[in-house]
């Protein structure tokens, strides 16, 4: 048996962190002695180097807990979910750094990021309008007093996508973003979205090249767009949008912050 000072050693720990694990139900003593100090069984280090490790992964301690006492088929899950949310993080953190950098460009339109940090869900309902600007508009806050109704809150204003043109008329979907797990009106489909970085550019409504701008922007920067396109009508405005290009990195990025490889076409 080791005292907690030949632990701590023997883990590289503090002894006051294994008083903290062992205050949160993550580590605990193997024993007592005679004397009420406490002691550690050898068997026991690599517990409190593997619990170390997650802590320095940026699992809560909570999390760590809950996964000491799941069996093997739960840990799997957990640590794939933990994967998933890092490789997220780091992608973000990878955009964010190339933004910055980016930042010091003489010219190019006014690009931000906007992050969705958690899962969410966008509940889109069918749409017709006559063309013309803003043509869904009016169907927004109909659209989203019936989820308000429904109790179901709404995290952001709505989007807009046009699909097709028939008859003279835009068919379309507005769409409201949403927490996972919340049943949907009849009529309405949901897309699931995992976190997300967004490249945003509020755009004149009359702008037909702004997507292209963007496009040449993100090009610079080292990013392309990633599949999901929104248009944002913003609150109180009736005559800009805010676009909206999920988007992830074109290649590596060197030491010195530049792009590892040269852009290559958009698509």
């Amino acid at each position: 048996m080791l005292t907690i000072s030949q632990f701590a050693d023997r883990c590289g720990l503090s002894p006051s962190a294994l008083r903290f694990y062992e205050r949160k139900g993550l580590l605990l003593p193997s024993a007592r002695r005679a004397n009420g100090y406490r002691a550690y069984a050898p068997g026991q280090v690599g517990e409190a180097r593997f619990i170390s490790s997650l802590r320095a992964a940026g699992i809560s301690l909570s999390a760590i807990r809950e996964f000491l006492r799941k069996d093997a088929r739960t840990r799997e899950t957990m640590l794939a979910f933990w994967r998933q949310d890092l490789s997220a993080r780091l992608l973000s953190l990878q955009l964010a750094d190339q933004y910055l950098r980016g930042l010091g460009a003489a010219s190019g339109p006014r690009v931000h990021l906007e992050q969705w940090a958690e899962p969410s869900v966008l509940v889109w309902f069918p749409a017709t309008a006559p063309p013309g600007p803003l043509a869904f508009r009016a169907a927004v806050p109909a659209c989203k007093k019936e989820l308000e109704r429904r109790g179901i809150p709404v995290l952001t204003s709505g989007y807009v996508r046009t699909l097709d043109v028939a008859r003279g008329q835009l068919l379309g979907e507005v769409g409201f973003r949403i927490k996972p797990r919340r049943r949907l009106p009849p009529g309405c489909r949901g897309q699931e979205v995992p976190p997300t970085l967004f490249a945003t550019l509020e755009c004149a409504v009359r702008d037909e090249q702004a997507a292209h701008r963007v496009f040449r922007f993100l090009a610079e920067l080292g990013f392309r767009p990633d599949g999901l396109h929104l248009e944002r009508y913003l609150p109180g405005v009736a005559d800009r949008y805010l676009l909206m290009l999920s988007v992830r990195r074109l290649g590596p990025v060197a030491a010195d912050g530049e792009g590892g490889s040269s852009p290559g076409p958009l698509g």
